[in-house]
């Protein structure tokens, strides 16, 4: 009995003692992770090599813990980056100036303690650079609309463009641009370039050096570029480079007639119909009263569902206008017209310059339309119900100053739209200049005498030098020459008033 109660005692000793030393011993480490890559390396050379972007697959174990992420390095593992996908494609870099490399992908599992493989797993890629490409983007006719592609301009030119590589649009350096002469010294233009405009700095000069401006801005890029000619065909070539300095084959856009700026005064033709015989009226008023340097712009002409004189954006068009101090600008469409220069004259006013626009305004027009807000004119009048305004052959329309002359008309004005002139500020003012000579037809009924606001010509002035700037015109002039005094009319509005 008490032999029995000995050897328990020694037993639950033994237990204790067996107890305590499980609890005070030392715990063992988990492992680091291991890493795998489905291979360690990739055998090829030459031309069959890889492109730099690359496909590589891993995976990690880890005894005791669990996978938490992976980290990457693919620059010999001075850097790493953590992710926690097992697969990636990758865009490697060969280094400037070398056709091929050997790049090395590194991978190091991470486990939930923190601890990294110390062994990363790794795979070889023998890569080769790709030619990166440009081509030059040209507008498309869309509903009917010409698209506008010029092959004649005044030396302000812009030309979209888009480059691509196939090792990833990241790896693209920059352009060389070339004018007329890929053996020239090539003008840089950065990487993100999606377009260029080309200014002359001499427009009136034989040839010129140009101002550059990239995506539409309107600061210019430090250095000009030589080699634009005047009065002369000119082909632009551009080619691309990427990080390694590979080169694409250059790209040439269409010859185009870049022509000389010879005088102050621009003449925009925008009729449809009639072009020649209303510019021909123009020129010849012009001409009577001394005024016989001019150049002009054919706003209209379209060959091949191409507009072939204006330029592919209205900040290209600004440009062009802003080459010239005077305007002389004619059209028998109101819409095209005046939204078009609503949006392109900006600069030639702020440069100082002068504007005559005599705009055929037919009913359709939209009276409220914003097109109005940038000219003399703050509302059109709309004829009563039923009604439509007309100026009858060898009707009188009537200056507001006594000093200028009379017009008459010498054929039926079935476009004949009055308006209501824009409210004077403390800086700008606004005045009539002739009125009267409309009137209302009513089918079934004689026509009568419009005796509303009737006024057809209008213009802007600067209050504190009484200078006018813009004098418009709703009714066409070359229709008004019944008392064959135009030639009096263009001296009143193109020498006293816009100072031509």
């Amino acid at each position: 009995m008490h032999f029995n109660r000995y050897f328990l005692f020694i037993f639950a000793i033994l237990g204790l003692a067996a107890c305590k030393k499980g609890f005070e011993g030392t715990k063992n480490p988990v492992p680091a992770p291991e890493t795998f890559m489905v291979v360690d390396s990739i055998f090829r050379t030459g031309e069959n090599r890889l492109t730099t972007s690359v496909d590589a697959y891993w995976w990690g174990n880890s005894t005791g813990g669990f996978i938490a992420g992976y980290e990457v390095s693919t620059d010999n593992m001075l850097s790493w980056q953590f992710t926690k996908s097992q697969d990636s494609t990758f865009l490697l870099k060969i280094p400037p100036g070398q056709d091929s490399a050997d790049i090395v992908i590194y991978i190091r599992a991470v486990d939930n303690l923190g601890q990294k493989d110390p062994s990363p797993a790794s795979t070889l890629y023998p890569i080769k650079n790709s030619r990166p490409d440009v081509k030059f983007i040209f507008s498309q006719p869309i509903g009917g609309i010409a698209s506008q592609n010029p092959s004649i301009v005044f030396p302000v030119l812009k030309y979209t463009i888009f480059g691509t590589d196939p090792d990833g649009n990241e790896d693209i350096k920059g352009y060389e641009l070339y004018l007329n002469d890929t053996n020239a010294t090539p003008y840089s233009l950065p990487a993100n370039t999606s377009s260029f405009l080309l200014q002359s700095n001499s427009p009136k000069a034989d040839s010129s050096a140009c101002m550059v401006y990239v995506n539409g801005s309107n600061n210019a890029l430090s250095k000009s570029i030589s080699g634009l000619k005047h009065n002369a065909a000119n082909i632009i070539y551009i080619r691309v480079i990427d990080n390694a300095l590979s080169k694409s084959v250059y790209i040439a856009t269409p010859a185009i007639w870049v022509k000389k700026v010879s005088s102050d005064i621009l003449l925009l033709n925008g009729y449809s119909s009639n072009k020649f015989f209303v510019q021909n009226f123009y020129t010849a008023n012009l001409k009577a009263n001394g005024i016989s340097k001019f150049d002009t712009l054919q706003a209209t002409e379209i060959v091949n569902d191409n507009y072939t004189q204006l330029q592919p954006d209205f900040q290209t068009q600004a440009k062009t206008f802003a080459l010239f101090k005077k305007m002389l600008w004619f059209g028998d469409n109101a819409s095209f017209m005046l939204s078009f220069g609503q949006r392109s004259t900006t600069d030639f006013f702020n440069n100082g310059g002068a504007l005559f626009m005599a705009v055929a305004i037919n009913s359709s027009f939209d009276p409220l339309s914003n097109f109005l807000d940038w000219t003399p004119i703050r509302s059109l009048i709309n004829p009563p119900s039923g009604s439509i305004f007309r100026v009858n052959i060898n009707a009188i329309v009537n200056p507001v100053n006594p000093t200028w002359p009379n017009i008459k008309s010498t054929a039926i004005i079935a476009s004949a739209r009055p308006f209501e002139i824009s409210y004077n500020t403390p800086s700008i003012a606004y005045d009539s200049l002739y009125f009267n000579g409309i009137i209302e037809s009513k089918t079934g009924q004689s026509p009568i005498d419009w005796k509303g606001v009737s006024t057809l010509m209008a213009k802007r002035y600067t209050v504190s030098n009484q200078k006018t700037n813009f004098i418009i015109s709703s009714i066409p002039l070359e229709r008004f020459n019944g008392l064959t005094n135009c030639d009096t009319l263009f001296n009143k509005i193109f020498i006293d008033e816009l100072g031509f």
